[in-house]
């Protein structure tokens, strides 16, 4: 048991001391970090709008696809959503 805690107390200073020169190094290359999160920003940016994208045509052939069927209840919908979205044009 105590030779674990050993163990455990010197793997836990040696992150210590990794932690703290990734710190420095980070603290040095501050444009290298800056372009980093640049490119990740870019990179969760892209992600988003295409993943909206992809989910609002999905919802929109699911539309065209009931209100080609048809139906009441979705013809009278998507008649109000069109009549609101031309008196707010």
């Amino acid at each position: 048991m105590e030779d674990q805690r050993k163990k455990l107390a010197k793997l836990l200073e040696e992150l210590q001391v990794e932690m703290k020169s990734a710190y420095w190094l980070s603290e040095k290359r501050t444009w290298y970090l800056l372009w980093r999160q640049f490119i990740a920003g870019l990179a969760r940016g892209v992600g988003t709008a295409l993943g909206a994208t992809l989910i609002a045509g999905l919802v929109f052939y699911i539309i065209g696809t009931l209100a080609s069927m048809n139906l009441p209840i979705i013809s009278q919908f998507l008649a109000r959503l069109i009549t609101l979205t031309q008196m707010n044009m």
